[in-house]
């Protein structure tokens, strides 16, 4: 019986539970890809709460949401059940994290005080309930197996599945709202809407999680809870530590990366059509960064692997910050009051000449993100906006020797947006599956270095430093915004401009840096792991 349970705690997992497993993250990827990429624009610009209100309510709710993490992770690791201690969070919480979804995307008409309350009681009651599932989640990938090449495929496995949603949800969210919310993708219906499939979606897959995993690694049997005693554990473990500051680091650099995308396409790039694409594009680098993981890692050190590709971050943001805006529009969505007319030179960076004639087009919808190009009857160098509110418009240019110039095309500029952003997805994707196999192995380093295991403590404090990360780069940026005079939906100026390019590209590079100098303390590799499960599983044969 000893032989038999050594050979489950090394087991190699079927492509069932690997899968299973990781639709669970697909999950919860409905509700963050929405909190991480458009929450804080929902707040500002459909919502209406001023960009100071909303850096102030957001870091404040991440710091109490995060203490709450060492709390649940306690409770887990006290968990007893017939489905073991982590997988009946999965059962038990997804309605309630669903109700709390939908109260967070709801628009009460009050004043501005009235808003600020609601925002911070429905976010906060969002985090809490995302924490109770998360949180157990998490811990789950540490108790199914203790392999680490076969941890390493799962949390590769699990963020296949994390970041393929976050592409559907970057990519749809915004059409999906506009759809919904009547032609109006500043509509709070169409938001509510969104949210209520998502969240339906995420519930489905969160019970298809809890049926196909199994929990095979369980603290030993003479062991006693004792919380504080685990939280000391904790923090007076080398690699633990690295690790709680490479964490909140990486993730201060994902939380900037997808916040101020949304700003950098709406004022910047002034191209908001084509932001659902460089979120979703964004999202597939890190998804082919992730698959990569598990083979990268049979040739690399987990820690210099990661000290590589973080070098390469900070260099592909500080090259994205000198990628210029485009000279030409391009393509406008009419939502400025105060513009009556458009000028075909502004959009196609090019003045009228003698024979030039003008084809004015827009964008109707014809099925989710599918669109018909639609001529208008005005062929003149201007087009006056009157009746065309929140449409899309472009135009194209037929010269005198019949040439065609579309400024629907997309620019050089804009394509090396793209590219950079890609590229620097590709380099941060690896860092998920790994991070997370990495805290795993810190729970079995902590049960070979003081006979106790706490398997729930140790995730769910590392996610405490994850929400921190969170918090910090929703701060700096709205910050930042609040401090160069940000003003929604308005034009922004100058130094607002700057600001928000800044928070796109210089400001996660210099973050990916940090993480480099936090990897250099990081003392847990391969070799000590080797050993670490040998002298554990003789330990359980004993």
């Amino acid at each position: 019986m000893a032989q038999a349970n050594s050979n489950e705690r090394l087991a190699k997992l079927s492509w069932r539970e690997r899968i299973g497993y990781g639709l669970g993250d697909a999950g919860f990827n409905f509700y963050w890809a929405i909190i991480g990429s458009y929450l804080i624009f929902f707040y500002t610009d459909v919502f209406g709460i001023s960009a100071a209100a909303a850096a102030t309510m957001v870091t404040v709710t991440k710091i109490v949401d995060a203490f709450t993490d060492p709390a649940m992770g306690a409770i887990a690791d006290r968990t007893r059940s017939r489905w073991g201690k982590f997988r009946p969070y999965l059962l038990f919480g997804a309605l309630p994290m669903m109700g709390a979804g939908l109260l967070t995307m709801v628009t009460p008409d009050l004043d501005e005080t009235g808003k600020l309350i609601w925002a911070y009681a429905t976010y906060m009651l969002l985090m809490l309930t995302y924490t109770i599932l998360n949180m157990p989640y998490n811990s789950l990938s540490g108790v199914l197996t203790a392999d680490p090449q076969e941890r390493n495929t799962l949390n590769s496995t699990r963020f296949f599945f994390a970041y393929f949603t976050g592409i559907v949800v970057g990519a749809a969210t915004p059409e999906l709202a506009e759809y919904f919310g009547g032609g109006d993708r500043y509509s709070p219906i169409g938001w509510q809407v969104t949210m209520s499939i998502y969240a339906v979606i995420a519930s489905i897959l969160f019970v298809v999680t809890f049926s196909t995993t199994r929990e095979r690694i369980a603290p030993p049997p003479e062991q006693e809870a004792h919380p504080l005693q685990d939280l000391k554990v904790l923090v007076t473990c080398r690699p633990w530590l690295v690790i709680f500051v490479l964490a909140m680091v990486i993730m201060t650099t994902f939380t900037l990366r997808g916040s101020s995308a949304t700003y950098y396409f709406k004022y910047f790039v002034e191209r908001p059509d084509l932001l659902g694409s460089f979120i979703g594009l964004q999202v597939l680098g890190l998804m082919i960064g992730a698959m990569s993981a598990s083979t990268l890692t049979r040739f690399v050190d987990k820690v210099k692997l990661l000290m590589i590709l973080m070098g390469v971050v900070s260099v592909l943001c500080v090259a994205f910050a000198f990628v210029p805006k485009p000279d030409a529009l391009g393509v406008v969505d009419v939502n400025d009051a105060s513009r009556e007319t458009l000028a075909a030179e502004d959009l196609l960076g090019e003045a009228h000449r003698q024979g030039d004639t003008y084809t004015w087009t827009r964008y109707d919808k014809v099925f989710w993100i599918i669109k018909d190009r639609v001529s208008l009857s005005n062929t003149s160098p201007t087009l006056s906006l009157d009746g065309l509110d929140d449409e899309t418009i472009s135009v194209i240019r037929t010269s005198a020797d019949g040439t065609e110039l579309d400024s629907a095309q997309i620019p050089n500029e804009i394509i090396l947006m793209f590219v950079f952003s890609i590229l620097i997805s590709i380099a941060l994707g690896p860092k998920a599956p790994i991070t997370w196999a990495m805290y795993a192995d810190v729970a079995d380093y902590n049960e070979w270095r003081t006979g106790r295991r706490a398997t729930g403590m140790t995730f769910s404090a590392t996610t405490f430093s994850q929400k921190l990360g969170g918090a910090a780069g929703s701060a700096i940026m709205l910050s930042v915004l609040a401090m160069l005079g940000y003003e929604a939906n308005q034009a922004q100026s100058d130094a607002s401009l700057d600001g928000i390019v800044y928070m796109q590209t210089l400001a996660p590079g210099a973050f990916a840096f940090i993480a480099i100098i936090a990897l250099m303390f990081y003392n847990l590799t391969g070799e000590n792991l080797e050993q670490i499960q040998k002298e554990l599983a003789e330990r359980r044969q004993d």
